[in-house]
């Protein structure tokens, strides 16, 4: 019998009750999956938590869903990493923000660099509300259970200054011909017990790559640029590599 997953209000999830299902959900349950009384499926609050559930009624009004008691989502990483990707293309940047969830990106902070996209192309015409969806959908297929937090746009220079004291701060930068990601991150991480690792930054310019002074400024807060090898990769190309690489050294991969 098929299931799913569906990310719901966490409001409306109680240990052992029931739940109507919102009307999109309902939709995917009953006329895309159709799940009828007693079929099984998985609720997520969005913050970790799988809720396993059965459908007690389904009609064309409303579909109702019998609750049992929450349990952490085993397949959440436990590495934070977190994807600072300069302003891409709409289907560009989309596509970062699915590839990331499904492997394992903690949050997404986009930053608004010399080189990139300006901000009002990015935020118009509900783009923000559209970013949202495309986190829960990909969260829902990949077997996670929390859905990444996005940032609002930022400056790169204020991102940078606000980078936690504690974090390991990467910037893939195709002036960068010695230090790879990968020995980098690997000499960072070593620094600190298994028990204890601190969050990862990895920052990604735009298309037309981080300006001289962007990565000067990297520097002076203690972001290292990195090398992704030979071959200089396309802006989302280098952020799934970028992310992947550093949920392998994490741990998180493989």
């Amino acid at each position: 019998m098929p299931t799913g997953r569906f990310v719901v209000d966490a409001a409306a999830l109680v240990p052992n009750g029931i739940c109507e299902l919102p009307g999109g959900v309902a939709h995917q349950v009953r006329d895309v999956l159709r799940l009828g009384p007693g079929a099984s499926l998985t609720l997520l609050d969005g913050d970790g938590g799988e809720w396993p559930a059965t459908v007690a009624s389904a009609d064309r009004k409303r579909v109702v869903a019998r609750l049992g008691v929450r349990r952490v989502c085993a397949a959440e990483p436990s590495a934070r990493v977190v994807l600072c990707p300069g302003l891409l293309k709409a289907a560009k940047l989309e596509w970062v923000f699915q590839k990331g969830t499904e492997l394992g990106i903690t949050a997404f902070a986009p930053v608004i660099c010399a080189r990139g996209r300006a901000l009002g192309d990015e935020l118009g015409g509900g783009k923000r509300d559209r970013w949202r969806r495309i986190l829960v959908e990909a969260t829902e297929q990949c077997g996670r259970a929390r859905v990444p937090p996005l940032a609002d746009p930022t400056p790169l220079a204020l991102a940078l200054a606000e980078l936690p004291p504690s974090a390991i701060g990467l910037m893939p930068w195709e002036g960068e011909h010695t230090r790879s990601l990968r020995q980098v991150l690997a000499g960072a991480l070593g620094a600190h017990p298994s028990s204890n690792v601190p969050e990862v930054w990895i920052f990604i310019g735009p298309e037309g790559g981080f300006a001289a002074h962007e990565v000067a400024l990297a520097r002076e807060r203690d972001v290292v640029p990195v090398t992704l090898g030979p071959r200089i990769l396309r802006a989302e190309s280098a952020a799934i590599v970028a992310a992947a690489l550093a949920l392998e050294a994490c741990g998180e991969l493989g």
